[in-house]
């Protein structure tokens, strides 16, 4: 089990457990992909009481992310079959109103999504970027994602021991 503790805390209004949707359109229409998000107000240490961080990202692990099966066609490189069904992530408030992270990250691309508060949980948008799209706008997805509850530790893979959420996370933090 992920403890959850540490002095660098995020605002408690967003931890939670959630129910997700990511669709391409309006959702749940034409939903793609599910999976269930968990928030912590602070940090993930592992047994021996270790934080982490991801590759490329600031900060220290403080959520997860559960993908259920594709459903229909995959959205993109991140949603396909093969990848990693379970991540860890680093989420952040950067301009006091949203929360921030990326579900997947290379040096020259990745997955961001942003989400803002809503009576039933969380909802924005989810957005493939890279360095060398030209610029204009890329495709956004619609994003869901309905409070189930306090954020649930249980639900999240075991920060140092699971191998497949562990690929892109960094050595541990004293």
């Amino acid at each position: 089990m992920a403890k959850e503790v540490d002095a660098t805390m995020r605002p408690p209004v967003y931890a939670g457990t959630y129910a997700v949707r990511i669709c391409r359109g309006d959702c749940p229409a034409s939903t793609y992909r599910a999976a269930t998000l968990v928030l912590f107000d602070r940090p993930l240490r592992d047994a021996q009481g270790r934080m982490h961080g991801k590759w490329l990202e600031q900060g220290n692990i403080n959520g997860c992310l559960i993908l259920d099966p594709v459903q229909g066609t995959p959205g993109g490189w991140v949603f396909y079959p093969g990848q990693a069904t379970r991540r860890f992530i680093v989420w952040t408030v950067p301009d006091g109103h949203s929360i921030r992270f990326e579900l997947d990250r290379t040096v020259d691309a990745g997955y961001q999504v942003e989400l803002r508060h809503t009576p039933s949980g969380l909802a924005g948008t989810g957005m493939i970027w890279s360095a060398s799209d030209p610029p204009g706008t890329p495709q956004r997805d619609e994003v869901r994602a309905r409070r189930l509850g306090e954020a649930d530790p249980a639900r999240c893979p075991r920060l140092g021991d699971d191998s497949e959420a562990m690929k892109d996370v960094s050595w541990p933090r004293p």
